[in-house]
């Protein structure tokens, strides 16, 4: 630091810190009475305190801006407020509360249209053919009376295998 005769003022290293929370008053009571004792013995000190007296008012001096700054940073901020505002359609303009439902709105559409068409063609389309046609369930029931037929056939054959078993010539065998 400089003082008047610009020849700079040095505190004793111990005692520089404490000399700076002395000026603020912020030092303890105890660091008070010995930064005072010290400093009715010690020059330099004293000097060095003076110099924080005249020094540290200049370095936080308040930074008020002036009344024409606010002016014109409020109208800097309106100026880009306006910028980032979207130009839209008229339509847009006119409707806002349709601008966040485009998609939903195009879903319920689709379904809606998707279940009218299928309810509407319903009795457009021919009607389901019955799993058998009139001939083939005729062949079939008549297949079921034709089984009973065979059945008995099939136990005639047994009957002969029996016969010939016991008599002991050779007969057909049993399929």
């Amino acid at each position: 630091m400089m003082n008047r005769s610009h020849r700079p003022l040095v505190a004793c290293k111990e005692f520089e810190p404490d000399l700076v929370l002395y000026y603020y008053g912020e030092s303890p009571e105890e660091m008070k009475k010995k930064v005072e004792i010290h400093l009715k013995e010690c020059s330099s000190c004293r000097g060095f305190l003076e110099e924080l007296g005249v020094v540290l008012p200049l370095t936080v001096k308040p930074d008020e801006p002036s009344p024409d700054f606010w002016g014109a940073y409020s109208t800097e901020v309106r100026r880009k407020l306006a910028a980032l505002e979207p130009k839209g359609f008229w339509q847009e303009r006119l409707f806002p509360w349709l601008r966040p439902w485009p998609v939903p709105a195009l879903a319920v559409a689709a379904v809606l249209l998707l279940v009218l068409t299928l309810s509407l063609a319903k009795g457009l389309w021919p009607p389901a053919q019955p799993p058998f046609p009139e001939n083939e369930l005729q062949t079939i029931l008549d297949t079921k009376e034709n089984m009973e037929f065979f059945e008995s056939l099939e136990f005639l054959e047994s009957m002969d295998l029996l016969e010939s078993v016991e008599s002991g010539r050779p007969g057909k065998k049993a399929a």
